[in-house]
């Protein structure tokens, strides 16, 4: 079996859907994870319901790159926010053809959260998608035990795990604990490396993994050690967003690096010129 890797938005955040699909044909890509729903206030909207000419674009571009869509992003369920609201997101991601849903909780209060994601999780299921519980240190669900926890709770069969190395360190977790997790639960997961040292503070950790992580094999995550106790070549959403390289690599060097940094860690090495079309 061959490991698919996907290109995520924030890798290459300042890229709309289009673009991003014709980026990661051009850089060797078997897939993309598009952003439908923003993640932070004022975070840029993209026009990607109903037949938006960007929705009908994008479309065409999966078609002639033969990409698939590994997932969307990000259901970030809060106490305020109404779950209904992501009908249409689903709408847009069945179009697509993508079968996970990245998911975020900021809700301290576990009761509520796991009503939360249980009504989230009944909202995806007619469009046959999963909802992977993604956690990070600052937020209300802050690690891998709490998010288990959360979805062991809401026992739904669309209920899943999102995985990556980054927040499972910087919240404290260990490799170990990967182990304690229902594997049929684990549908994918993200790849990137970080510093063996974290920062000081939670809101540096934010910042961190905004602007700062590394390429795989250039940090001090143990990265090798997370792929063997992950289900064998489930798919990888490369996450990898550097400021510096963004500063001093065109678009293109930057992607194609990430994809092989990748590839060296989980041993393939080979970066492979796919028989598809590729749009500028």
């Amino acid at each position: 079996m061959t490991r698919l890797y996907s290109l995520v938005p924030l890798t290459a955040i300042e890229l709309p859907p289009p673009e991003l699909v014709a980026a990661a044909s051009r850089t060797g890509y078997d897939a993309v994870s598009l952003r439908l729903s923003p993640f932070r206030a004022g975070e840029a909207e993209n026009p990607m319901f109903d037949n938006s000419p960007m929705l009908l674009e994008t479309e065409a571009r999966l078609r002639d790159t033969g990409l698939e869509v590994l997932d969307i992003e990000v259901m970030l369920l809060t106490q305020e926010r109404d779950v209904q609201d992501f009908k249409r997101v689903f709408e847009t991601a069945q179009r697509l053809g993508a079968r996970n849903a990245l998911t975020l909780i900021d809700i301290a209060d576990r009761s509520l959260a796991v009503e939360k994601f249980v009504q989230l999780c009944e909202l995806a299921a007619p469009f046959d998608i999963s909802c992977a519980l993604e956690f990070a240190a600052w937020l209300g669900v802050g690690s891998i035990q709490a998010a288990n926890a959360i979805v062991s709770e809401a026992a739904q069969a669309n209920g899943a795990m999102l995985l990556d190395p980054f927040h499972l360190m910087r919240s404290g977790g260990k490799i170990s604990d990967i182990a304690t997790l229902d594997p049929a639960r684990i549908r994918y997961a993200q790849f990137c490396d970080a510093s063996a040292t974290a920062p000081a503070t939670t809101a540096a950790f934010s910042e961190e993994a905004r602007y700062d992580r590394l390429l795989p094999g250039e940090g001090g995550l143990p990265l090798r050690e997370f792929i063997e106790a992950l289900p064998p070549d489930i798919p990888f959403g490369l996450e990898v967003p550097n400021r510096k390289l963004a500063e001093t690599l065109e678009l293109d060097e930057r992607l194609r690096r990430t994809l092989a940094a990748a590839k060296r860690v989980a041993g393939c090495p080979e970066v492979r010129d796919p028989p598809r079309a590729h749009l500028n």
